[in-house]
């Protein structure tokens, strides 16, 4: 996600720093940032129904636009970049 967007969560008070990864910048040299891994995969995925943030007005862009096919769902997860993927049941 966005350094704004991480932003937004840690003012609004839904997130700490330790929902979040130290950063890392990809193969475009945009700085980004990855949420921590809870018993279910990301640390915003509730144990009853889906993710916290999907009502919130804050929920991260790339949680809405990606991954767009289950191959897409399968390489993220293996590059460590989806970790709510076996949660999901959009993808079998």
């Amino acid at each position: 996600m966005w350094p704004a967007e991480r932003d937004a969560l840690l003012a609004s008070g839904m997130a700490t720093v330790a929902d979040f990864d130290e950063g890392y910048e990809d193969d475009e040299g945009d700085w980004l940032f990855r949420t921590a891994l809870g018993p279910r995969g990301c640390v915003f995925l509730q144990e009853a129904r889906g993710c916290r943030l999907h009502f919130s007005g804050l929920k991260p862009a790339v949680c809405s636009i990606v991954p767009r096919h289950a191959e897409e769902a399968d390489e993220m997860s293996h590059d460590g970049m989806l970790p709510c993927r076996s949660e999901w049941r959009a993808f079998p």
